[in-house]
């Protein structure tokens, strides 16, 4: 079975590190940028592992983990945060993410879990 990561974020820049490092590990990738659409590729597609940005001002990072947390096969989340918003990090806890990582460890963690999830399925 494929693993599948799916990301909520309107910058380029990221959208294009996760699908290069989900390629690079033999990942599909969906990249989205609205709350229904993450929450509408969740159910179909049920993915390992969801990427979700805990400072977003376009949707509720909070309200999307505690309705991914509610699917029948619940992916594991990643939220990144800015370092500066440990307030973030506190909240994420509380709804159970996953893995809670500041952004300057997105690319090491997210590589990391992947070749956890690749080697796993």
């Amino acid at each position: 079975m494929t693993v599948q990561i799916l990301a909520i974020t309107s910058d380029l820049f990221l959208q294009s590190r996760v699908a290069e490092l989900a390629k690079s590990l033999g990942v599909n990738a969906t990249l989205v940028t609205t709350e229904e659409d993450l929450l509408r590729q969740a159910s179909l597609k049920t993915p390992n592992l969801v990427v979700l940005d805990l400072a977003s001002l376009e949707y509720d990072p909070f309200s999307c983990a505690q309705k991914l947390k509610t699917l029948a096969s619940p992916p594991k989340i990643l939220a990144i945060f800015p370092h500066i918003r440990k307030d973030l990090k506190g909240k994420a806890e509380k709804v159970m993410i996953d893995y809670i990582v500041p952004n300057s460890g997105l690319f090491k963690t997210l590589k990391s879990v992947l070749e956890k999830e690749v080697r796993g399925s």
